[in-house]
Formats: C-alpha cells, structure tokens, sequence
C-alpha cells in the first residue's frame, strides 16, 4: 500500500477535532529521499520534506491535530513523543513515513494513552533534521480534551 492509500484511511481512526488540522495535509508534504553517512561511517538513505503551501501557511501558528501517541520515554508520563494517524503497531519504530509523524514536545508530561488524543501546540517546520528525518514538530503542546 503506497502513502496517498494509507491517507485514505486515516477517518477511519481519528475524528477531526473541531477546528482541528487534517492529517491529509501533513501527508501531501513530499519526501526527498539523500544520501547520508553518520559518524561511524555507516551509509544510510534520509529523507527532507518538500513542502507544500498549506503547510507553510501553517508554520509558527498554534495548531490543534488529533493522533494516536508513539512514546519516546519509558515514563507513563511523556514529555516528548510522536504523534501520529493510526495506533501503534510496533514497540519499536514507526510504521508511516516521516510526513506523517509529529515530533510533539510537551508543554508539561502527557499521561500516555492508546486512544487517540487532541493536542495543541505551536508548528514548526523542519527543513532538515538528518538525525531522525522529522519533519514536523508541535512545541509548548498540550492536552486538549475532546
């Protein structure tokens, strides 16, 4: 299944919150995929988003999206987490590309939930990120309750 069938079935997990960000424009950012090779040598492809003008119409601004909590912690308690359109399938990395995670960092810890949750938080576009090819994080992001 490529990406644009993944997004076909992102409604079929979360409800838009009212007021709230479509996952479907986060997906429509295209992937550039680069050769990288890190300090200890090792070659490796990464990926740099290609924005597209909705998006950027959304950089800086306070955004509200709804998603299903990937923990970066082993805390019940997350401070820093990916978010996601679908519920976690693996324990151990993400199962979408990178235009369809959110590097979310809290405000204050989030109790995590397997249920999808609203969050709020402000935007940031990430141009580069050669580490873990994130292209989007929410920042000063909170709790919203649906």
């Amino acid at each position: 299944m490529n990406q644009d069938d993944l997004l076909l079935y992102v409604e079929d997990f979360i409800d838009l919150p009212q007021g709230g960000t479509s996952w479907k424009i986060f997906g429509e950012t295209g992937m550039e995929e680069y050769p990288i090779t890190d300090k200890g040598g090792i070659e490796w492809t990464g990926v740099r988003p290609k924005f597209k003008d909705a998006i950027k119409k959304l950089d800086s601004k306070e955004i509200l999206v709804q998603g299903y909590m990937f923990p970066l912690e082993e805390s019940e308690e997350q401070s820093l987490f990916l978010l996601g359109p679908f519920p976690l399938s693996c324990p151990y990395h993400p199962h979408v590309s990178s235009n369809l995670l959110i590097e979310v960092h809290a405000k204050k810890p989030v109790f995590f939930s397997y249920d999808p949750v609203n969050i709020k938080g402000k935007l940031e576009l990430v141009p580069k990120d050669d580490d873990y090819n994130i292209f989007f994080r929410l920042n000063d992001a909170k709790l919203v309750s649906k």
